[in-house]
């Protein structure tokens, strides 16, 4: 697939229209239409960017911009203590620009599923700084057991995360973030993924000081936060997605 119809393809998967995308990268919507249809060819940088608002940027090297998950969860609740950064101002500045955010960088009434859906796409659950794949066996609520009795901080995510807020659909891939992944593993007997193996994992996400705030306790489980489950099911795989409409209201379980 080439350039033009990389970008063309995922931004009709991301439910974005050539203007829409266009006020995300602050270029001219004709800019969009001519790049998608092969007239022009996009410099390196505005490559880039365009890339990375619809969640695959060049030279992917497996890290989600954890800057998305920030500034979309500022937005939703200002009164968590989440850090300004340039790469959470450049997120905010973008989805200003779409009417996602208003100008003191909070949601728009209306807006929120949206704004998650967007930081879920440019933070991809399976591209998380830190995070490491382990054998398939145990479920989340095994794995949240073992690290609750090791007295080892976690939080729940992604379709169990959701089960714990509303019971939907089966549990597909257990996620859960971990204050220190090489300690859960070992606590909760967890073997490592060989690299490169496809098929059903565990996965363990370091703490990054945004995406475990809030967290909650229901059914004596940690979760994180609904709206970071949300966030996390709408950048997942497999099913996962219908798990955010579902919390969100747009679908019945």
């Amino acid at each position: 697939m080439d350039l033009a119809e990389r970008i063309s393809t995922l931004r009709r998967v991301n439910g974005l229209s050539a203007r829409q995308l266009a006020a995300l990268v602050d270029v001219a919507p004709t800019t969009v239409t001519r790049i998608e249809s092969g007239a022009v060819s996009p410099s390196f940088d505005l490559a880039q960017e365009i890339l990375t608002v619809l969640g695959e940027p060049i030279g992917f090297t497996g890290v989600a911009d954890v800057a998305a998950i920030a500034a979309a969860r500022s937005a939703l609740d200002p009164s968590l203590a989440v850090s300004v950064t340039p790469g959470v101002d450049t997120w905010r500045q973008r989805w200003r620009r779409i009417g996602l955010v208003d100008d003191a960088a909070r949601v728009v009434p209306g807006k929120e599923a949206d704004l998650l859906f967007r930081a879920g796409r440019a933070a991809r659950l399976t591209r998380r700084p830190g995070a490491v794949d382990f054998k398939a066996g145990p479920s989340a609520y095994d794995v949240a057991g073992a690290l609750g009795s090791a007295g080892i901080g976690y939080a729940l995510t992604g379709d169990a995360g959701a089960n714990l807020y509303r019971s939907s659909a089966g549990e597909a891939w257990p996620v859960l973030y971990v204050v220190d992944a090489a300690r859960a593993a070992e606590a909760a007997g967890l073997a490592r993924k060989e690299p490169g193996s496809f098929g059903m994992r565990v996965t363990l996400i370091p703490f990054d000081g945004v995406s475990e705030l809030g967290r909650t306790e229901i059914g004596g489980v940690t979760v994180v936060a609904r709206d970071q489950v949300i966030l996390d099911a709408y950048g997942g795989i497999d099913r996962m997605a219908e798990q955010a409409d579902i919390l969100l209201g747009r679908r019945v379980a």
